[in-house]
């Protein structure tokens, strides 16, 4: 690489250093080793989203407020494309599991279902930045889980979402995503009192 790019030890030990920071290579060590394209990762751009909007004094009610509007699109998006292989994926919400879950079994289902939509909207772009935002504000909410009691509600709605998405209904999978995820920001802010308003942190 030093023949190759005509440049010298440090100049290049300090881009392989931060092409690593930025999640775009791994360094593995030992023979055959080296530096490696890592796999493209939303966490990655999440964290370099997070500073700057931590630069812009965004709120995490900002993040979520974005969020707000680009779930209910995708899941529109979803609906108009009808591509049957990923349609596929959204089947296990529609009969959602019967028998109580722990916590952590349950957040990862729940976000299982908005990772899922977030890959359905054919945009790549649209896809991964609202994957990436989707990571910036749970990183933040990550021990805020719905009460048991109110998880048969939300498995209600992903899988009325769901069905509607896989109908080719975009009207109706428009409103309901939006509903739903007004009651998840709804939810957010009766748990975490304040933590809207926080600036975003630079993780």
């Amino acid at each position: 690489m030093l023949k190759r790019y005509r440049v010298g030890r440090a100049s290049l030990r300090e881009a392989l250093r931060i092409l690593e920071v930025h999640g775009l290579i791994v360094i593995r060590a030992g023979p055959g080793g080296g530096p490696m394209v890592a796999p493209v990762q939303s966490r990655d751009f999440a964290r370099m989203t997070s500073l700057y909007a931590h630069l812009l004094t965004a709120t995490y009610g900002d993040v979520l407020a974005a969020r707000l509007v680009m779930e209910p699109v995708m899941a529109r998006l979803a609906a108009e494309r009808q591509e049957v292989d990923q349609l596929a994926q959204l089947q296990e919400f529609i009969v959602p599991p019967a028998a109580p879950i722990d916590d952590a079994t349950y957040q990862r289902s729940a976000q299982n279902f908005h990772d899922v939509l977030s890959g359905l909207s054919g945009n790549p772009v649209l896809d991964f930045l609202g994957q990436a935002l989707k990571d910036i504000y749970t990183h933040r909410f990550e021990h805020t889980v719905y009460p048991p009691e109110a998880r048969g509600k939300i498995a209600d709605d992903h899988a009325a979402i769901a069905e509607t998405i896989v109908a080719g209904d975009a009207k109706r999978s428009e409103l309901l995503m939006r509903e739903h995820m007004l009651e998840f920001a709804a939810f957010y802010q009766a748990s975490n009192p304040g933590v809207l308003d926080e600036v975003v942190d630079w993780r």
